[in-house]
């Protein structure tokens, strides 16, 4: 698992599961890492992922991916079964709104 000072940026990383933090943490890292390299506008990222099982939602995980990026920064947040679904899904959509908030950049 990559330490945080690797990190070419701050990343927080909350695991309030009973799952292990090494694949959650190394599939946030991976993801993170890509789509920040070569460029300047991704200053940090926090990464939170909590169980809301409960009488009322069993098995149910949320995982909360914010990146801290230049001038605005964006935020996913997913409900899945489980807490890599809800980890990639969460990445995925913030990836997303990076990926369109430069190309609105680049076509301004």
């Amino acid at each position: 698992m990559p330490s945080p000072s690797e990190f070419p940026f701050d990343f927080e990383f909350l695991n309030q599961t009973n799952l292990p933090d090494a694949e959650l943490y190394e599939l946030a890292y991976a993801e993170i890492t890509e789509i920040a390299e070569g460029h300047t506008d991704v200053v940090g990222a926090s990464v939170s992922i909590e169980e809301l099982s409960s009488g009322r939602t069993p098995h149910a995980f949320q995982a909360r991916v914010v990146l801290y990026v230049r001038p605005e920064h964006i935020a996913a947040t997913e409900v899945k079964p489980s807490a890599l679904e809800a980890l990639h899904h969460a990445l995925e959509a913030s990836i997303k709104q990076v990926r369109e908030k430069r190309d609105k950049l680049r076509n301004y």
